[in-house]
């Protein structure tokens, strides 16, 4: 006995939803009931991300990457495609791994037409880490600068002598300090 089957999609889409056998219609044993969004058109094959879609009359295939994961180009902000079709214009469907390093590094890639592409072999993103390096160099010192002020003006207060043989005193060994670190922070 031949088994007549109809094919499901849903209601938001009309994706493929799946195949069930049909059931006699009781009045009409000749006939088979057809449920409420289905057909008995079989849909074509369809490859990885693809999707069959009811246009009312007949099946097309569609891009299908529902699930995966794409990017804002603008803004680097992932987020999970949940809809049919194409990956939208603004937006680059990009794997677990690369997603996990736009979150991580999002100064790793920049916008370059309407793509995000990872600039971290170039001269560009180089620079960016050394102007990055020298920033946090200056923040470094402007904080040791501030921490000797303080301890010059206690060694003016209190005028010691730090090394008895050589006569330093405190107020000397801080303001050579001041002073060399004063040079590096221009020659930055």
């Amino acid at each position: 006995m031949n088994t007549k089957y109809y094919y499901s999609f849903n209601s938001e889409g009309k994706a493929f939803v799946g195949k069930y056998p049909a059931i006699k219609n009781p009045r009409r044993q000749s006939e088979y009931l057809l449920p409420a969004q289905a057909t008995f058109k079989e849909p074509p094959e369809t490859k990885e991300n693809e999707v069959a879609i009811w246009s009312g009359s007949d099946w097309v295939i569609e891009p299908d990457f529902r699930g995966l994961l794409q990017v804002d180009i603008e803004t680097k902000e992932i987020s999970t495609i949940e809809y049919v079709g194409a990956v939208k214009t603004g937006f680059q469907k990009v794997s677990e791994d690369v997603a996990q390093e736009i979150q991580t590094n999002p100064e790793k890639f920049k916008k370059i037409e309407t793509s995000l592409v990872d600039i971290s072999n170039t001269e560009e993103y180089k620079n960016y880490l050394r102007e990055k390096e020298v920033a946090i160099r200056k923040s470094e010192i402007e904080r040791q600068l501030l921490e000797l002020d303080s301890k010059r003006i206690r060694a003016i207060c209190e005028p010691s002598i730090k090394d008895e043989t050589t006569g330093e005193t405190w107020l000397d060994y801080y303001n050579q300090q001041v002073t060399t670190l004063r040079e590096e922070l221009s020659n930055l």
